[in-house]
């Protein structure tokens, strides 16, 4: 072997080390297996209160699950329930809706309708307590979206300070509908959350050409109620045009999972008319993206968005696919796979499904 041949033969297995570190952020070992699909019946009644609009749901302890109502107290008041999922590795075999809690506003009284608009659930184990968001009220003026704390009553505790941009004005901030409906925990301190839609100022909704279509993802000190960074994910756009084309048309944010330092799982959730739904689950990471807490507006501005890559498609499953929102890692099988639960909203019509996804994850660190 010449010794020309033998540089050229090292040379290219550098450059091939060098790209592979380069992806090496997405060369995730672990698998995201189907298991099963089951319909909750959308006419049921607990404690009196109409079971419908399940936006958000998180893990308890056992086979116990906490869910959220986007009700915004036009069907029941404004509430949570605690919900059993019975399931193993074949399937969900049951599910129970044990008991409702009503939310509460600061007077420890329940909302009026339009009030809010309660839409993630997260619970912290350590307090236990819950985190919620709203993604705001819709009275004659504008009530801007929260983030709080309330104990397992529904009574509030205490209210996430989050940025002023993150309000309803005419030229500037969210969108109508447009505001928190994800929320995840980094750790007992550290919340995640982002706006469902891109600000105003930020860039345009996502359309059928591709473009920048930019949110924001909050990382927040809770326990000293200040913004640690944000970064920016840019929304996928949309393939098909609705039927007819004048037809409404989305795609959206509406729930995250922390995963590590450098990782979140992000859902996008499009809902073309006369086409259908479509959910996307994506694997983000951090490495190398712009803080951009210091931007004040994102259409015109330069900065690097965090990296994506597509690990879940509903569509791969032959299944219809309803207005799913809600994620949470539920209990580990017996083999160590983590189970994976999402949660639709059938926004109370008898049209649509509530419907419980399960998978599970193997090989996640």
């Amino acid at each position: 072997m010449s010794k020309s041949f033998c540089y050229l033969f090292i040379l290219s297995l550098i450059i091939s080390s060098c790209t592979k570190n380069q992806n090496s952020q997405f060369n995730s070992d672990f698998t995201i297996k189907y298991i099963d699909k089951v319909s909750i019946p959308n006419d049921q009644l607990i404690d009196s209160t109409l079971i419908g609009g399940l936006s958000s749901i998180d893990y308890l302890e056992g086979n116990k699950f906490v869910v959220i109502s986007d009700d915004r107290s036009e069907f029941s008041p404004a509430r949570i329930y605690e919900v059993q999922i019975d399931f193993d590795s074949s399937g969900i075999t049951d599910f129970i809706f044990n008991k409702t809690t009503l939310l509460k506003n600061k007077d420890s009284l329940s909302f009026k309708e339009n009030e809010m608009d309660p839409e993630s659930i997260r619970y912290r184990k350590s307090t236990d307590t819950y985190f919620y968001t709203s993604e705001g009220g819709r009275t004659e003026d504008w009530i801007d979206p929260f983030i709080w704390e309330i104990n397992r009553s529904g009574e509030f505790i205490s209210e996430v300070e989050v940025p002023d941009i993150f309000q309803f004005s005419d030229e500037t901030g969210l969108r109508v509908n447009g505001g928190f409906e994800s929320l995840s925990f980094e750790n007992d301190t550290i919340i995640w959350y982002a706006n469902e839609l891109p600000l105003k100022e930020d860039g345009e909704v996502a359309s059928f050409e591709a473009g920048d279509f930019p949110v924001r993802l909050v990382r927040h000190d809770i326990k000293n109620n200040n913004v640690l960074n944000q970064y920016a994910y840019k929304i996928s756009h949309l393939n098909e045009k609705p039927i007819p084309e004048d037809g409404f048309f989305i795609n959206s944010v509406p729930e995250i999972l922390f995963i590590d330092d450098n990782r979140l799982w992000v859902m996008e959730r499009s809902y073309t008319k006369g086409i259908g739904n479509f959910v996307k689950l994506f694997e983000i990471n951090l490495d190398n993206a712009t803080d951009i807490m210091e931007i004040k507006a994102l259409a015109e501005a330069d900065y690097k968005a965090v990296s994506k890559n597509m690990i879940l498609d509903f569509s791969d499953y032959n299944h219809k696919i309803d207005n799913i929102e809600g994620m949470t890692f539920g209990p580990d099988f017996p083999d160590g796979s983590k189970s994976l639960i999402f949660i639709s909203d059938d926004n109370f019509n008898k049209e649509q499904e509530t419907q419980l996804w399960l998978f599970s994850v193997k090989g996640l660190n």
